[in-house]
């Protein structure tokens, strides 16, 4: 290769010939890099005028376009995806779903917490309120006590009492059997058995004359402002203020709640029984007082002596031919006149 220009190979990045002894390009400064050129030097002059437009509009341009897909190369690199390809849109999460599911499942659990379990259980405390409603449900058995529960509601909570008393067939026969003709009906107790006497003695000395009492009770039916502890032999009611050891027998009904044959058959001292007229009650007690009043819209007759009250009972009617339905011993509650 000779000296002159014409041979001489050229700096790629501005086309000045320079011998190959050179490491940098004199006229722009640029390292060496080995190209082939064409001998002649047309050829030559147009290879290294391309060169230099390419080097000139890759600094001042950047980088050339992409190829269309279509050309792009087959190898996508390391993420899967290369330079011009956007990345597949993210699959939507399978969990998304859940959570209104979790959401609806939580409101559930916090309803059944505040609705459901709001009136659950039982309060057995006492509290004052304005409004106060008491029900009386009694249980008779034949076991060794009967049970009365009271409940009283009040508008913000329930008290459960629970009260016991005995059992009719609880009472034990006291003394020898007295005759059924010796049970005088009268003012001051039935024969014997008067008004005061112990629930033990008075109780005892029925069952030995009459049996086992078929029914007892503890109701305020007798007086409104107390209740009293009752036991029945048919139409005979012995009742008591009470059941412990220190109660006593404070009245007596006989009758008035059942139609036919009365059991057992009873009379006043004067020998008047249910089923008998009113004419024969008045001609009966003549030196006494007869009188008449209306109770629940029942009529009722009243035996008195001076003013004091001595028996009464239920009459179907006030005329002379009215039947005595009941035979009443005074309630200890009831005003005499």
């Amino acid at each position: 290769m000779s000296n002159t220009s014409s041979d001489l190979p050229v700096c790629v990045h501005c086309g000045t010939p320079r011998p190959a002894d050179e490491t940098l390009c004199p006229k722009c400064g640029e390292p060496w890099i080995d190209v082939s050129v064409e001998d002649t030097a047309p050829a030559g002059a147009a290879a290294t005028a391309a060169i230099a437009a390419a080097a000139q509009a890759s600094s001042t341009n950047g980088p050339p376009p992409p190829p269309p897909n279509s050309q792009l190369p087959d190898d996508t690199g390391e993420f899967g995806f290369d330079d011009w390809t956007l990345p597949p849109e993210p699959s939507p999460s399978r969990a998304r779903w859940l959570i209104p599911l979790i959401l609806l499942i939580a409101v559930i659990a916090l309803w059944v917490l505040v609705f459901v379990n709001r009136d659950g259980g039982t309060t057995t405390s006492s509290v004052v309120a304005a409004d106060t409603t008491t029900t009386l449900v009694t249980t008779t058995t034949l076991a060794e006590t009967t049970t009365i529960t009271e409940v009283t509601t009040t508008s913000s909570s329930t008290t459960t009492t629970t009260v016991a008393y005995p059992a009719a067939d609880s009472w034990e026969p006291v003394g020898d059997p007295i005759p059924t003709p010796e049970l005088g009906l009268k003012a001051s107790g039935i024969g014997p058995i008067s008004i005061g006497t112990s629930i033990t003695d008075s109780a005892g000395a029925l069952v030995a004359s009459l049996g086992t009492a078929e029914m007892a009770g503890f109701d305020s039916e007798l007086c409104r402002d107390a209740e009293w502890y009752w036991l029945d032999w048919g139409d005979l009611r012995g009742i008591f203020d009470g059941y412990s050891q220190d109660a006593t027998f404070i009245a007596y009904r006989y009758g008035g709640n059942r139609d036919g044959v009365p059991d057992p058959i009873l009379e006043t001292l004067s020998g008047i029984r249910l089923g008998d007229t009113v004419e024969a009650l008045q001609a009966t007690y003549t030196t006494y007082t007869v009188s008449f009043e209306v109770i629940e819209e029942k009529d009722y007759f009243r035996l008195s002596e001076s003013g004091d009250l001595l028996l009464w009972g239920p009459v179907s009617s006030t005329e002379p031919q009215g039947i005595v339905e009941g035979i009443f011993s005074p309630d200890p509650c009831q005003n005499a006149n």
